[in-house]
């Protein structure tokens, strides 16, 4: 197994296009979870600054482990347009995956947010509507696209059981759940409870927590318990998974938040890895 960066880390610590990949790659990394957010999103940057950044990416021997789509609040809003607007969005970040060579993008935000005053069913099915949609649109491309829980009241999909019946619902064979070992910290589910979706976990996400709050700080500043559910998802079939569909298996690090600047970027990176060296000395960066 390996270790992959998220950029929404450098992003948030202000740096520009060419130094996010730079210094992801200045520490030996391989594996990038790429941040479609303002940077490298491909509805906010100019086709030439795409370009740009998928060569650099290619000269630096960066392989596109996972797409983060980030502006994908409004998946199952009742709005139209807006519904439109995500699904554009996602769409154009798919090509760009596939022109950075990847494969697996992923839908944030717990599958949508609620709405109050709106029925949990109506925001479920509009939900399960556009993940289809879109998961069948990327089928034929040989896109896989994941999803992931966030552990609130707000979000329509916050916890394991939901995940699976989201799967059930969508029925499509290229959705894929992604393990966020951060968020799994503060609902409280044991490791145990991947093997709900154990056929389908191609990625993990490595993120922090303080108990409650998703942090996302210095990967062994908080209480996540790593090794245990990497651990899980390995006897749950993770690598076996990934060779399946031609995919390694990766572990990216997730920290920083859109928004929140980081002043000190190498600081928390070279922390977590020593951190990740310590409890998981068997996952490498290539």
């Amino acid at each position: 197994m390996y270790l992959g960066l998220n950029t929404m880390l450098i992003e948030a610590g202000g740096h520009r296009r060419s130094e996010v990949l730079n210094m992801a790659a200045n520490f030996k990394f391989k594996y990038i979870d790429l941040a479609c957010y303002k940077l490298f999103d491909p509805g906010q940057s100019s086709a030439a600054d795409i370009k740009d950044a998928i060569k650099l990416f290619r000269d630096l021997g960066l392989v596109s482990s996972q797409l983060t789509l980030l502006n994908t609040i409004d998946i199952a809003s009742s709005n139209a347009s807006k519904r439109a607007k995500t699904q554009d969005y996602m769409r154009r970040c798919a090509d760009m995956q596939l022109e950075l060579g990847g494969r697996q993008v992923l839908v944030c935000w717990g599958a949508g947010v609620l709405e109050s005053g709106r029925p949990y069913a109506d925001s479920w099915m509009t939900s399960v509507k556009e993940l289809r949609d879109y998961a069948r649109w990327c089928e034929p491309k040989g896109v896989c696209v994941g999803m992931e829980l966030d552990p609130h009241v707000y979000f329509i999909m916050n916890n394991m059981e939901k995940m699976a019946h989201m799967i059930e619902d969508v029925g499509m064979d290229n959705l894929y759940p992604n393990v966020d070992i951060g968020h799994l910290a503060i609902t409280r589910e044991a490791p145990a409870c991947l093997e709900k979706v154990s056929r389908r976990i191609y990625h993990i996400h490595i993120s922090e927590t303080d108990t409650f709050t998703h942090t996302n700080s210095i990967i062994g500043s908080g209480v996540a318990d790593f090794p245990a559910y990497a651990d899980a998802c390995v006897k749950y079939g993770f690598v076996e998974n990934c060779r399946r569909i031609g995919e390694a298996p990766v572990l990216g690090i997730e920290m920083g938040e859109p928004e929140v600047h980081v002043p000190d970027v190498e600081r928390w990176i070279s922390e977590s890895l020593e951190y990740l060296d310590r409890v998981m000395p068997d996952v490498k960066l290539s």
